[in-house]
């Protein structure tokens, strides 16, 4: 059995999501921050379910990396408070840019 040192490390959640798309792209952020990232999904898969508490599913990284990327949330978060864009902008992790005006990548501005 080959030696697999990333399920070795302790991994803690960092950020909570609504569901695993929205975790996905979270986890996405970090690693292009060079964080280790992994979706959690510890969530109850029976229907019907009323509690939100039955599904968490959370973005986790190695612990010694955990203080670190909820510092990079925090950051990206309040860039995209000071900044939202308007309703036509791309969102993008380095904030708002404009959305190309055609399918074909037009004239629109993405840097």
């Amino acid at each position: 059995m080959a030696d697999d040192t990333k399920s070795e490390e302790h991994w803690e959640g960092v950020a909570p999501a609504a569901n695993e798309s929205e975790a996905a792209l979270i986890a996405g952020f970090l690693e292009s921050r060079g964080i280790p990232a992994r979706v959690v999904d510890r969530s109850f898969h029976q229907t019907p379910t009323e509690s939100e508490d039955l599904s968490p599913i959370e973005v986790g990284v190695p612990s010694a990396r955990a203080e670190e990327a909820r510092k990079e949330l925090a950051t990206r978060e309040r860039a995209f408070a000071k900044d939202p864009g308007s309703p036509s902008d791309l969102q993008t992790d380095e904030g708002p840019r404009d959305v190309p005006p055609d399918a074909n990548g037009g004239s629109g501005n993405l840097g």
